[in-house]
């Protein structure tokens, strides 16, 4: 599991020099954000009908 690991904290290290160092909290929000979207479209695109 050494390539695992070497990959983990590779990852940690691309995240905590990010543009937003909080991902934990930021992915979360893009999900919400693009599941809403997506609702949004479904309505309009029923409502064409």
């Amino acid at each position: 599991m050494v390539q695992t690991e070497a990959a983990m904290e590779a990852y940690d290290a691309y995240f905590a020099n990010a543009y937003v160092p909080a991902a934990d909290y930021v992915w979360p929000a893009v999900v919400l954000i693009i599941a809403f979207l997506a609702i949004w479209q479904a309505r309009t695109w029923v409502s064409n009908f």
